[in-house]
């Protein structure tokens, strides 16, 4: 018995130190794996948060870049001081706020465009403040002339491309940390219950070989406890009354105690009423014979702590005599998954709080985001409206409106367009670009839209255009306006000469209108300018121009005329109304000088010294009519 007992016994003992050393191998490199990828994750989630204070930097930078320039267009129009609080405030942030980018953004790939922002800036800081000396030195033109320029516009345009193109790197580089947290922390639980089972599973048949097989039960007994003790993981078992039966190293540095005065003890006990309710029905569970795994919640010495627990039944001749419990501890994890929550909770706010109307559209043309903006523009609820297509939830006129845009986006190719929408009854001026979200293997996955409502913008440009073309007073066209007009005539007039037409130029003015703001005042002065004005406008054809150059002094410019005489029948159907009007009770008369072409070769500025000095004769033969002069040919008087 003795000698057949011997090999039966070196055979149980050799299966179960193999057992226990596949069962060390296998977690050794669970804990490696565990271990690069704890190191990866880290640096994922510093990288993350990194992008978040880029990010966060680049809309301040944004802010008050579009504040500067709100600020000072608004000052240039109005030409009130208070509009420069906030073009001042802005302008001493953007120093500040360029540099903060810079130094936040350790990417090497973006220093080139880094580099390109800063001198932009400078550039727009430059320009602003040229503007604002400008006006302030009466020059008010030039300045208006400089911010309209294509320069300024060009550098403002390229800074929103560069500041869009960072942003969306940096959003996709974040979506992809995240995304690989995601995946990473699915993998990462499946190693670790992975490696728990085995461990367990080893541990168990192991600890069953000795005990059935050696007589060196107490030694075995030690192997395992070593390599339970040093496995980063709680291991207990219960027997089936719920009473702790065995507990690691691990278990007593986390309870802060001797495992081996946790011996005896139930659930309850250990884990206190509150944690012991949570893991009751799973308790129930594994005692019917179920391997169960959850996650649970427990304050210890007031922290609060997280773990993934694994239950597995101890079963013997069919009969569930116990279990055994794997904890591991999750809290470093939960507190990496909070940190990052409240990283998309904080981007959330921002994006929210933007005045720009963000989304993504994957490649089937369904809206998977979408921030607060669409309540306010379109009066949906953005929860809602996730998940359902393009069409459904901004209409096929609006969707149809932009279809070329979309399908060049979702072909992989990045698109800025300007489009007018209407909105909840409310017109619109949009800026939209459209970003591809190309995948791995270089397919387009979806679209980042970006939509910035410019209709103020456009409105203040609009009128720009209107003041710089315009007279103030009269409403006429200025100076600037009739030159470009009478260019164009002239232009006309060559091919119109072949017909035998004949253009004409009027210059007019009020009589004696010194005079008139000596004794009357200024303020009638401006009334005789405006119904000077209006008596000419009803006078002339409505394709005629009109315009009012400097002080009394206006211009006519005729075209189509058959005959030269016949500018002459308007320049006294001119001078009968202005007698006739009577402005603020006061009589006036208008001088008038009539230069006409019957060709197109005269130059601008000839026919117009042509019309002064015809002015200037009617002036000289006692006022209250006209001179007409031909180009070329002799003096007509009246």
């Amino acid at each position: 018995m003795r000698s057949s007992a011997e090999p039966i016994h070196r055979t149980s003992l050799g299966r179960g130190v193999g057992l226990l050393m596949a069962a060390l191998l296998a977690m050794a490199v669970i804990v490696t794996l565990l271990a690069v990828r704890a190191r990866t994750t880290l640096d994922d989630l510093r990288r993350a948060d990194r992008i978040n204070i880029v990010l966060s930097a680049m809309v301040l930078l944004t802010e008050d870049l579009l504040n500067a320039e709100t600020g000072q267009r608004g000052y240039l129009l109005t030409q009130r001081a208070g509009y420069l609080q906030p073009y001042r405030d802005a302008v001493r942030n953007l120093d500040r706020r360029v540099e903060e980018v810079l130094a936040r953004d350790e990417d090497p790939a973006h220093a080139a465009r880094l580099d390109r922002i800063r001198e932009l800036v400078q550039l727009k800081m430059t320009e602003m403040n040229q503007t604002i000396r400008l006006n302030d030195s009466g020059r008010h033109e030039e300045a208006l002339e400089l911010v309209l320029g294509d320069q300024g516009m060009h550098h403002m345009d390229e800074l929103r491309d560069l500041l869009g193109e960072l942003t969306s790197s940096l959003r996709a580089e974040r979506a992809a940390i995240s995304e690989r947290l995601s995946r990473e922390a699915g993998l990462t639980e499946l190693l670790m219950l992975a490696g728990l089972a085995m461990l367990a599973l080893f541990a168990v048949m192991a600890t069953s070989q000795v005990l059935l097989r050696s007589r060196e039960l107490l030694r075995t007994q030690k192997r395992l406890r070593g390599i339970a003790d040093n496995v980063p993981a709680l291991i207990s078992h219960y027997d089936a009354k719920g009473r702790l039966r065995f507990a690691n190293a691990e278990v007593g540095r986390v309870f802060h105690t001797d495992p081996g005065g946790l011996v005896g003890k139930t659930l309850d006990e250990l884990r206190g009423a509150e944690s012991a309710a949570q893991m009751r029905p799973f308790v129930e569970r594994v005692m019917k014979g179920e391997a169960v795994a959850f996650d649970v919640e427990q304050i210890i010495r007031g922290e609060t702590l997280h773990f993934h627990q694994s239950f597995v039944p101890e079963l013997a001749g069919g009969r569930v005599e116990g279990f055994y419990a794997c904890s591991m501890d999750i809290t470093e994890r939960k507190r990496a998954e909070a940190v990052i929550a409240a990283s998309e909770r904080r981007m959330k706010a921002i994006t929210d709080n933007l005045p720009v109307f963000i989304t993504y559209i994957d490649a089937e043309r369904k809206l998977r985001y979408t921030n607060e903006t669409l309540r306010s523009w379109f009066g949906l609820d953005p929860q809602a409206a996730l998940g359902l297509h393009i069409d459904d939830v901004f209409g096929t006129a609006s969707t149809g409106q932009r279809s070329a845009q979309l399908a060049l986006a979702l072909g992989g190719e990045r698109v800025e367009f300007e489009v007018t929408s209407t909105m909840l009854g409310k017109q619109r001026h949009l800026r939209s670009i459209y970003v591809p979200d190309a995948g791995p293997d270089g397919r387009v996955l979806g679209i980042f839209t970006l939509s910035i409502d410019i209709t103020v913008m456009k409105q203040a440009e609009a009128q720009l255009a209107r003041l710089a073309s315009s007279d103030a007073l009269t409403g006429l066209p200025n100076r600037r306006e009739f030159d470009q007009a009478l260019e164009g005539a002239l232009a006309r007039q060559r091919r119109h000469m072949r017909e035998g037409r004949v253009l004409a130029l009027l210059f007019l003015d009020v009589d004696r209108f010194k005079s008139i703001n000596d004794t009357h005042g200024h303020g009638v002065g401006d009334t005789v300018l405006r119904d000077f004005a209006t008596v000419l406008r009803r006078a002339v054809r409505g394709s005629d121009h009109v315009a009012r150059i400097a002080g009394d002094e206006f211009v006519a410019v005729i075209e189509g005329l058959n005959r030269p005489e016949e500018a002459e029948q308007v320049a006294a159907k001119i001078v009968e109304a202005v007698r006739a009007a009577r402005p603020a009770g006061v009589a006036i008369t208008a001088s008038i000088g009539i230069a006409s072409v019957a060709d197109g070769d005269v130059p601008a500025a000839d026919l117009i010294a042509l019309a002064d000095r015809a002015l200037y004769q009617a002036k000289h033969q006692g006022r209250d009519g006209w001179v007409a002069l031909g180009w070329p040919g002799p003096d007509q008087r009246h």
